[in-house]
């Protein structure tokens, strides 16, 4: 399908707008009634809250208690951009630390962003794909699991795929794009959006030069204004919160051909299990290849000659998180996901002809993933998740809040839950954990407490005693460990 063929919402069926409203509200009908309490252990959540609240308090914005340890730093950086803490301190600022509340935000921006997706895949795509689409983004379980989790994905995504569609709806045609100065600034203001969410949007800039100069053959106005707009933008963010993202580069040294490969195999697992089905892992692994190939093969017919600038900032993502130490999981995907289930369909589109076999395909690729998503949903817990919100951790907050002073430094391995939960400072374990680097890790934040899971215990037992600390309080999970005055 040629750029000069593109449809819009605008010119849908009545039938046709209607449903896809009734599929995008019906995902709260479905997804909510399924919500899990609690968060995992995932740290990011705790830093992202900790920034909002210092948004909406008017606290130092990087003061979170997150002592930074380059023993560790793939845990987090020091601080994290600042979008997403400001949109979590407007939900913060209502409801206060209530993480229903924020997990409901998730979902509406999961929402959002499958709704600006519809609209761009429209100008592609005929309404039955695009709202065929919107129903395996919306209904799976995919979208089931990470909507309870805190992460700036869901909003970063929502940024990436609106200037995806404002970039097509003034450049997407070559031989008529836009040359006015508004599309051009709003387009940096969004690469801007993008980069001061999520740092991996740093791939924005470089794609639209690219695009552009692919598809115009010179460096155009258009992308001089754009990146002039996004550069003075982050110029503002950096005066006014100074770091943010600071730790990343620290990374650079654990990569290596290892990591590249562990990387590569897991992301694209991720988006072959798209369609697990809770029992088969080999079904699920043949069946997701065919779509795994047939969404390459749209990504290349849809991209030559010109391609577009989603498919250049997709593949430059890629090469990013491939490239990235521990950029490996179905969150890395995630903000691509949209696009590739936009380019399996426009690949089958592509090579079955308008009518009855189109409508047969469509119908049966949804009607299979639908039923992968009803076995995964059958295999899936629906009790409260394992995490921060157990009882035995719930009990080490309130010791720790209650019997540690607050200018005492903690050691924990997650130590930005323990800052958020506990409001104390804390560092985290090193990577390796051996006499060494626990005894440097130590050293180098002055720790008066260490805190231990029972499962971890013997490992690090041996070198708490050898500095000093001995527990002072212990649970089913936990040991709290004091040093000694010497």
């Amino acid at each position: 399908m040629e750029a000069k063929e593109c449809q819009d919402v605008h010119g849908w069926t009545t039938l046709q707008k209607s449903t896809l409203a009734v599929v995008l509200i019906g995902i709260f009908a479905v997804q909510i009634p399924l919500q899990r309490y609690g968060h995992d252990w995932g740290g990011d959540f705790a830093q992202y809250i900790n920034h909002g609240r210092n948004i909406a308090t008017g606290q130092p914005y990087a003061d979170t208690g997150y002592i930074y340890n380059p023993d560790n730093p793939v845990i987090g950086p020091r601080a994290y951009p600042p979008l997403f803490p400001l949109f979590l301190a407007v939900v913060y600022s209502i409801f206060g630390l209530n993480l229903s509340a924020f997990q409901y935000a998730m979902l509406a921006l999961n929402v959002a962003t499958i709704a600006v997706s519809c609209v761009l895949f429209a100008r592609r795509l005929s309404a039955w794909s695009v709202i065929s689409i919107a129903i395996l983004l919306g209904y799976g379980p995919t979208t089931w699991e990470w909507y309870h989790v805190l992460d700036s994905e869901h909003l970063y995504n929502l940024w990436w795929m609106l200037t995806m569609l404002v970039y097509f709806h003034y450049r997407g045609d070559p031989e008529k794009p836009s040359e006015h100065f508004g599309p051009a600034i709003v387009t940096g203001l969004l690469i801007y959006l993008v980069i001061g969410t999520r740092t991996v949007g740093i791939v924005l800039p470089p794609a639209l030069f690219l695009t552009e100069a692919v598809l115009y053959r010179r460096l155009t106005r258009f992308t001089v204004i754009s990146l002039g707009t996004a550069i003075v933008c982050y110029g503002i963010q950096k005066v006014m919160l100074g770091s943010g993202g600071s730790g990343y580069l620290d990374q650079l040294s654990l990569i290596n051909a290892h990591s590249i490969a562990t990387n590569l195999y897991e992301d694209t697992l991720a988006f072959i299990y798209f369609w697990r089905n809770g029992r088969w892992k080999m079904i699920a692994g043949l069946s997701g290849i065919p779509f795994l190939f047939l969404a390459l093969y749209g990504y290349v017919k849809e991209s030559l000659p010109r391609p577009q600038l989603m498919a250049v900032a997709t593949a430059l993502y890629m090469v990013l998180i491939i490239i990235w130490p521990g950029a490996y999981s179905v969150r890395m995907v995630l903000p691509i996901l949209p696009a590739f289930l936009y380019w399996i369909f426009y690949a089958g589109e592509s090579l079955l002809p308008e009518g009855k076999p189109r409508k047969i395909a469509i119908t049966a690729v949804v009607l299979y993933t639908l039923a992968c998503f009803v076995g995964e949903f059958k295999s899936n817990e629906f009790g409260p998740i394992p995490g921060p919100y157990s009882e035995t951790s719930k009990e080490l907050f309130a010791e720790v809040a209650t019997h540690v002073d607050p200018d005492e430094v903690c050691l924990f391995f997650k130590p930005r839950v323990l800052a958020l939960y506990a409001g104390r400072s804390c560092i985290a374990y090193p990577i390796d954990v051996n006499p060494t680097t626990l005894e440097r890790t130590i050293d180098f934040a002055d720790v008066d407490v260490a805190i231990t899971r029972t499962e971890e215990l013997e490992e690090v037992k041996p070198t708490l005693q050898k500095l000093g600390f001995t527990i002072e309080w212990q649970n089913a999970d936990f040991q709290l460990w004091r040093r000694r005055p010497e």
